[in-house]
């Protein structure tokens, strides 16, 4: 239960309103700290600093951070309607997770609940002369951080929101998630052996997307029951009532503890699915190629970017560490024609789309580092080509579709 509730404060949505949170009761409990210099601290022992003065810089911070507070979360909304606008509404997440836009945020809020607090405080004159000092420190102090955060809020707003920086959001999510993929393909899942006939199967009783296996509850449980387990579903795949999640080789009597390992959710996440990146790439090309909005070259940029996802070597694999687990492999094919074949279908009857999508999958054929991955690219590349004949309407752009894929291919 721990661990799923660690996962939802992880999602974007929760993260975004959780950083206020956090830095709002660090205000409120610094803004009450102060009072400790009055009674820890000798007397008259710090400077003496002149109750207005305090005041009007604290009046500053409150007024002027409401209006920055609001209009800051004005334009985050904004953003978060042009990512799902122009590029895919998958991509909201990732402009909502931005780490800068969130610092922002709850440096804005928790200064103007440090204000408050602080200036109600010197309302009750709760603060002595050294419990005044160290507020007029640290209210100075703040002043400095939240324009410092201010001229980085300036900047992030020149790319929040644009395409550009859209499309290199959703690459960091799926460089990280097929960087996981490519060091444990397995999850860790080391054992090589088969259930026995008689095997007893691991049901769903929900509906919706399997975002996350935990691999660590399945091995503690299968070592306490002393049986071993193969994991039949990766995760992305839509789980519904009776879908065989794992099978188990000894019936085991805690069936519920194992089927809580597998989390469900509404909709898929990066974090354990490489696939998922590759889709809402996918998603943004073919909403580039719609008639409305006509622009081959945001196509193009996809399918390069994806290429230098497939072509990057992983770093070293670790050990395999769960004795008592196996799970299904995923096929490289579904790597590419998640991503490629919506693209080739939409632009089917745009050269410039044809000819760069032969450029790349001769990329990741030269370059991939799985062999599996680089025969994947070459047979989808002639697939690609066939299809070309029923989709270019003029003979000679086919012509000049096939002399490039030779050239291309016979390297």
């Amino acid at each position: 239960m721990f661990f799923r509730w660690l996962l939802i404060l992880r999602k974007p949505s929760n993260r975004l309103w959780l950083a206020p949170a956090y830095s709002a009761i660090f205000a409120i409990l610094f803004a009450f700290a102060a009072h400790l210099a009055d009674t820890f601290l000798p007397p008259h022992i710090l400077p003496e600093i002149h109750l207005e003065v305090v005041e009007n810089l604290l009046n500053i911070i409150s007024t002027s951070m409401l209006a920055v507070s609001t209009f800051s979360l004005s334009i985050i909304v904004s953003a978060v309607a042009s990512a799902s606008s122009g590029a895919t509404p998958r991509a909201t997440d990732l402009v909502v997770n931005d780490g800068a836009s969130r610092r922002t945020i709850a440096s804005f809020i928790s200064a103007l609940i440090y204000a408050i607090i602080a200036k109600t405080a010197l309302g009750l004159e709760l603060y002595a002369l050294n419990g005044r000092f160290i507020i007029f420190i640290s209210t100075i102090a703040i002043l400095l951080y939240v324009i410092m955060r201010l001229i980085a809020w300036v900047y992030t707003l020149s790319q929040l929101g644009r395409m550009g920086n859209t499309l290199d959001k959703i690459y960091q999510s799926a460089e990280q998630s097929l960087l996981n993929y490519r060091q444990s393909p397995q999850l860790g899942a080391s054992w090589q052996g088969k259930v026995g006939l008689q095997a007893s199967q691991l049901l769903a009783n929900d509906t919706g997307y399997l975002i996350h296996i935990d691999m660590n509850k399945l091995q503690s449980l299968a070592e306490k029951s002393n049986t071993y387990l193969h994991i039949n579903v990766r995760t992305g795949e839509l789980i519904m009532p009776n879908t065989v999640l794992a099978e188990i080789d000894n019936i085991a009597d805690n069936e519920n503890d194992f089927r809580q390992a597998f989390v469900l959710d509404k909709q898929r996440t990066f974090q354990q699915d490489p696939r998922w990146g590759l889709i809402v790439f996918s998603e943004v090309a073919q909403r580039a190629l719609s008639p409305a909005v006509n622009d081959p070259g945001t196509a193009i940029i996809v399918m390069t970017k994806v290429m230098k996802l497939f072509i990057q070597s992983p770093e070293e694999k670790p050990e395999p560490e769960f004795n008592r687990l196996s799970i299904n492999t995923l096929n490289c094919q579904e790597f590419i024609s998640d991503c490629f074949a919506p693209i080739i279908r939409d632009g089917g009857a745009i050269l410039e789309v044809h000819l760069n999508m032969q450029k790349v999958l001769a990329g990741i054929w030269q370059n991939a580092p799985e062999p599996e991955l680089r025969e994947c690219a070459q047979i989808t590349a002639k697939d690609y080509l066939q299809r070309a004949k029923t989709t270019l309407p003029f003979e000679q752009d086919f012509r000049q579709l096939k002399q490039k894929h030779d050239s291309l291919f016979t390297q």
